[in-house]
């Protein structure tokens, strides 16, 4: 870790809360940017014409490149400082923002995402290290608290002003948002944060890197092409499967033989901050799956405007800043277990209420649910992020950082990829079950009224049907996975029993 100048730890509070206040516009910025694209993938997909596969690559481009390059960064802020690192990322991230905002074609989208997610890589563990070194360990929980409303800000503000500039402006105009934001941001880091005295960092492991960035890489591929190819049936799909598999393998014994480690293994023997990155692993996975899922069904499915499902997306936000601070607080009194758990049964009971809407349902249940669901996430980040890091020492924090956004991303990758391979599997599934019904030998399908216009005796008719078919799967297919999210959501609560239940200890 950085060495800290005129002792980090001696702040005054008033110091520290300017601290906090003036790392937010960055975590807002990524979070900003990340909410905003899924309300304007719909409206990308027309504008390309993309399959809602290709549209995903938009996504996952950038977790597969966060996820390949967060650990650089621990490496990174030794090297060269936090504060001097943090300014870097940030303009790197404004300049990616303009190159994505410029893009004509799908290729250029998401190879500049790509770029893009190499900056924002470097957002979440330099927030999480500032965090760390400015507050003491028993106000972790009120400051972590305070970090994620800051982000949950932006996702309130992000659907929306993503859904008006979509709708009245241009998808690309979305990412211009990044500017005013990171120029905010580097004015106060610039004013605020407290210089940090590089320190001289262990030799860079660039074979670890390199065999952690084929393997994430492989996996990615693999998800995201194994619908479309028949998954194991395809050769490429097994040489992606073993790339990965190997890859990882090799990664694993080199990280645990190497003296200087890509990622350092020392972080995995703390068992807290091991069971934070599994339950981080579940809320990543869920988070960005219903980031994947809500834009798609609320505007392609049920008919709402860009702008309205801006609006309604907009409460999922404002769950999550509310339930952060007041988990974050709680902390001070409670321990982190019941609160996670309040949060886990949150998240499943909002995945349960949308797997139960129909086409026209109401908009009050569905924002019932998305707050719900806000809320869950907010009650079960806060505490475990607390908990995570509460017995860690002071000199892996940089390395458990990097970790924890690593995992997030990866995580983030695999639940968009495969929420989306189950979404079109489970679409043709659905198809074909109602098409064997679509028949003159079916009693059910001959009494059943029909508008003219549904009349398969003729070439129109039955193409009008047709549709109605497919989109009637793909509504029932959007359900299988929010029952599938909640199934996996429920699975995280027997992990708390293996959390110790100290509570935040003084520094």
């Amino acid at each position: 870790m950085t060495t800290p100048t005129a002792g980090d730890a001696l702040l005054s509070p008033r110091r520290r809360f300017l601290v906090a206040l003036a790392i937010m516009p960055a975590g807002a910025m990524q979070a900003t940017d990340t909410f905003a694209t899924s309300i304007a993938m719909p409206t990308m997909m027309g504008s390309l014409s993309a399959t809602i596969t290709e549209i995903s690559w938009v996504i996952t481009a950038y977790l597969v490149a966060s996820a390949m390059f967060t650990p650089l960064y621990a490496w990174m802020s030794r090297r060269v400082g936090r504060k001097r690192l943090f300014i870097f990322v940030i303009g790197g991230f404004m300049v990616a923002s303009l190159l994505v905002a410029q893009s004509q074609t799908l290729y250029q989208l998401v190879a500049f995402r790509f770029v893009q997610g190499f900056f924002g890589a470097g957002l979440n563990p330099l927030t999480f290290q500032m965090v760390l070194a400015t507050f003491p360990k028993s106000h972790h929980g009120p400051a972590f608290g305070w970090l994620q409303t800051g982000r949950m800000s932006a996702v309130i503000v992000g659907p929306v002003v993503g859904g008006f500039l979509t709708e009245y402006v241009d998808w690309r105009a979305v990412y211009l948002m990044n500017i005013p934001l990171g120029a905010l941001a580097l004015f106060m880091i610039l004013r605020v944060v407290p210089k940090d005295e590089p320190e001289q960092p262990k030799q860079f492991d660039f074979f670890g890197f390199f065999m952690l960035s084929i393997a994430i890489a492989s996996m990615q591929l693999m998800l995201d092409q194994g619908q479309k190819r028949d998954w194991f049936e395809s050769e490429t799909i097994v040489i992606f499967a073993m790339v990965a598999a190997s890859s990882f393998y090799i990664f694993a014994i080199h990280c645990t033989t190497s003296l200087r480690p890509y990622l350092n293994p020392l972080v995995f023997r703390n068992r807290e901050f091991v069971i934070g990155l599994v339950i981080d692993f579940f809320i990543s996975f869920i988070f960005f799956g219903f980031m994947a899922l809500l834009p798609q069904i609320l505007q392609r499915q049920m008919g709402f405007p860009v702008l309205e499902t801006g609006f309604v997306l907009m409460y999922r936000g404002v769950g999550t800043m509310v339930a952060s601070l007041l988990s974050g607080f709680l902390m001070l009194r409670f321990q982190a277990r019941p609160l996670i758990a309040i949060g886990i049964v949150a998240i499943t009971a909002s995945n349960w209420v949308l797997a139960s809407i129909t086409p026209d349902t109401d908009t009050t249940p569905i924002i019932i649910a998305i707050l719900m669901q806000g809320f869950g996430i907010g009650f079960m980040s806060t505490p475990t992020e607390a908990a995570a890091f509460n017995t860690l020492p002071a000199s892996l924090r940089p390395d458990a950082a990097s970790v924890m956004t690593a995992i997030r991303r990866i995580a983030a990758g695999i639940g968009v990829s495969i929420l989306i391979a189950q979404l079109v599997a489970n679409t043709q599934t659905a198809r074909s079950a109602m098409m064997e019904n679509i028949s003159h030998y079916s009693e059910v399908f001959r009494n059943f009224p029909m508008p003219e216009s549904w009349n398969p005796d003729n070439l129109q008719g039955m193409l009008s049907l047709e549709r109605v078919v497919n989109k009637q799967a793909e509504f029932m297919a959007y359900l299988y996975d929010f029952e599938l999210m909640a199934f996996l959501t429920i699975f995280a609560l027997p992990l708390l029993l293996f959390m110790r239940t100290r509570k935040l200890d003084e520094d």
